[in-house]
């Protein structure tokens, strides 16, 4: 059986390809047709809006009448009267048509009478212009051939309409055979045009053996002739059509069915756990919205041409809803594209008063003017947006569901939202196959270091590197990494941990956020509630044994806070630590050891964290700073320490001005500063800030003299 695919908008021609149920009313209506056994000019019109299938009914008819026109019993005439523009080349290809599919069975004499009886009906001699101009320029195919011979016909006035009319039918009722003319696609013609169309049947008349059959679709028909003939209104067609059907509307199961086939040959068939929530968009917005047969190829051409590029990026059943709404409902489609921020907000903010939200909504989409459709497009908008179900029907959503629905990558989620919009994935996103590909290999530790180094190495057109965005997919997909693979990816992360914690994909102004921070997110979704406290310890454990310096700092802050907070918090319960106490304390003895060592080879002054560690140290040592102001004492004896101290113990912050009458700063100002505090716990600053002058006055490094300015301006009190 030959699928209708995609792209293809053509009728059918044969039974086997009828998806719509159409082909038994095609069967009766050629067997009505076969019926008529002495017609006189018997007008059938066949009626259906537009892109109902009309054309199909009639190629299915014209199949099963094949027998007929075989045997010689009847003879097919189409015109396809939408091939050709303007009244003068329509009456003229009508009567063409006419005379090339009358013609052959008709003798040479009679067969002159048509064109003649044409130049009466159409008054040709005041057309003959237009005509040999259209005939040069307008009219292909049969049209054209003998054009000329055909002109000279029409130019003869020697005989009256009632005469040849008279030799016309005499010959035809003569006749063994009879004529169908199909006249199909009269939708297609302008008003005037299928006005015209409908005169010419009616002026030709009741002719024996002759039947038409007018294919249009009746109301729009009425509408024409009512603004041309106010008088007339319907009656003018009963006139002209003795008999008329109404094509039958496809059964909404048919519809259904058909649509579902090329859904998935087009995206594939949802997963299982996917499936009733793709049924219900399905059912409740999308079928309904396929009334016609055109309407589902036109859905199904466009989903053709937009699925490929984000395939497997997206929800499938959120990109078909609003693939839908783009195409049928585009002043709502164009309302959620421009409020993402408000759709991605899963009611934050709004606190008890969700009357105000609600009617910013409702207002958003549907003005002061609801369509009579809108309750249906705002259910759909519900089981999209949880921020709308929110506003409109008082659900609400914790926290965690934020993380399913990016691990889903439904619309509603901020990560993924613009994916739908811009047909294409933007580098805030990894790919479902790479994403695949890694979750497949997290457990190989120098090809996790691999790709991470790589990603640190990215930079997003919006900012920041890939490694961020790693890090937070994994985080959203931290279930879907097996238990097998939690160590050996983790040991991996934190051997570089420090490489990719970077400057780039620190949080900047007063947003928050660090590729350390988004580690420590990613280690608490890979373990809490999935790994028992005993082997979650144990895990981390082994992971730190190869640690970078500064992040295993970091985690043995964290690990310790649980069982010694600080600032009068209360100690963690046992589900909420990172490790067991013991191994918290055996962490800071490593950590202890490790500092000494790159204090020994100095790569402790390099590190980015040389502050941070600083603290550390002297917290470990219990001296009171003893060590640790000794080992910086010798290290700014060098031009270069003085640098890599100044360059540590700078910081930055950012300010925004109020100005006046409420005109403030649009955007901040980043602000360097200089904490002496912090700095005579672990430097002695009278030994200190000799050098600092002395190397600064040396405009030999720009970090030393931008650290002594901010040391000046705090001296004074000053932040910037």
């Amino acid at each position: 059986m030959t699928e209708h695919l995609p792209y293809n908008d053509q009728p059918i021609e044969a039974p086997d390809e009828d998806r719509f149920g159409v082909d038994p009313f095609a069967r009766a209506l050629a067997a009505s047709v076969l019926k008529m056994k002495s017609p006189q000019g018997a007008v059938i019109g066949l009626n259906g809006p537009w892109g109902s299938g009309k054309s199909s009914a009639v190629n299915l008819c014209k199949h099963h009448l094949r027998e007929a026109v075989k045997t010689n019993e009847l003879v097919v005439i189409d015109f396809a009267c939408w091939w050709f523009r303007g009244e003068d080349a329509l009456a003229l290809a009508f009567f063409r048509e006419l005379y090339a599919g009358l013609g052959p069975s008709l003798g040479e004499k009679v067969k002159k009478k048509l064109p003649k009886l044409g130049a009466r009906l159409l008054r040709a001699g005041a057309l003959v212009g237009k005509v040999a101009e259209a005939a040069g320029a307008v009219i292909a195919g049969s049209i054209a051939e003998k054009g000329m011979e055909w002109l000279a016909g029409l130019i003869e006035q020697d005989e009256s309409v009632e005469t040849l009319h008279a030799e016309l039918s005499k010959a035809l009722a003569e006749q063994k055979k009879r004529f169908l003319i199909v006249i199909d696609d009269i939708d297609r013609l302008s008003p005037d045009e299928a006005l015209l169309i409908f005169r010419l049947v009616k002026s030709v008349g009741r002719l024996p053996n002759v039947m038409y059959l007018l294919v249009y679709d009746r109301l729009l028909a009425e509408r024409i002739v009512s603004e041309r003939y106010p008088s007339e209104g319907p009656h003018y067609l009963e006139k002209i059509v003795q008999a008329s059907f109404e094509l039958p509307d496809p059964s909404a199961l048919d519809v259904q069915q058909h649509l579902l086939s090329l859904i998935e040959s087009i995206c594939g068939a949802p997963a299982e756990p996917d499936m009733v929530r793709f049924m219900n968009i399905f059912y409740e917005a999308i079928s309904p919205a396929m009334r016609t047969p055109r309407d589902v190829t036109r859905f199904t051409n466009s989903l053709s041409v937009s699925w490929p590029a984000v395939a497997g990026e997206v929800d499938r059943a959120d990109f078909l809803a609003l693939e839908m709404l783009r195409l049928l409902h585009p002043t709502v489609y164009r309302a959620i594209r421009q409020n993402k921020e408000q759709l991605s907000n899963v009611g934050r903010g709004e606190g008890r008063d969700r009357a105000a939200p609600a009617q910013r909504f409702n207002e958003t989409f549907f003005g002061t003017t609801p369509a009579p459709d809108h309750e249906k497009i705002r259910r759909l908008l519900m089981r999209l947006f949880p921020a709308l179900e929110s506003a409109w029907a008082n659900m609400n959503y914790g926290d965690g569901f934020a993380r399913q629905w990016a691990m889903e990558r439904r619309v509603c989620s901020p990560d993924h939202f613009d994916s739908y919009f811009r047909f294409s994935i933007g580098d805030e996103v990894i790919p479902n196959t790479e994403l695949n590909a890694f979750l497949a290999q997290a457990h190989e530790i120098e090809y996790v270091k691999d790709t991470f180094r790589q990603a640190v190495a990215t930079i997003r057109r919006s900012g920041g590197t890939k490694a961020a965005v790693w890090l937070s997919e994994l985080t959203t997909h931290a279930a879907r990494v097996e238990r097998g693979k939690v160590q050996p990816l983790l040991t991996a992360l934190f051997q570089i941990a420090d490489e990719i914690n970077v400057e780039a994909d620190a949080a900047k102004a007063f947003s928050m956020g660090s590729n350390e921070l988004r580690l420590h997110w990613l280690l608490r979704a890979l373990t809490r509630e999935r790994v028992p406290l005993d082997e979650r310890s144990k895990i981390f454990r082994e992971a730190c044994a190869t640690a970078s310096l500064g992040w295993l700092a970091d985690f043995t802050r964290s690990a310790w806070n649980d069982y010694h907070p600080r600032d009068g918090k209360e100690r963690e319960p046992p589900e909420n630590c990172l490790t067991t106490e013991e191994d918290a304390g055996q962490l800071r003895t490593l950590l202890h050891s490790r500092i000494k060592e790159a204090a020994g080879d100095l790569t402790l002054l390099a590190h980015r964290d040389l502050p941070f560690l600083l603290h550390w140290w002297m917290e470990l040592e219990n001296d009171e700073g003893a060590l640790v102001r000794a080992w910086t004492t010798a290290a700014f004896s060098t031009d270069d320490g003085v640098r890599l101290l100044s360059k540590a113990f700078t910081s930055y912050g950012w300010t925004q001005g109020m100005g006046f009458a409420g005109m403030g700063d649009v955007v901040a100002k980043r602000i360097t500063r200089v904490s002496t505090k912090g700095m005579s716990r672990l430097i002695d600053l009278d030994l200190f800030r000799p050098r600092v002058e002395a190397v600064a006055a040396s405009n030999t490094y720009p970090e030393v003299t931008e650290f002594l300015e901010a040391w000046r301006r705090a001296d004074n009190g000053r932040d910037d």
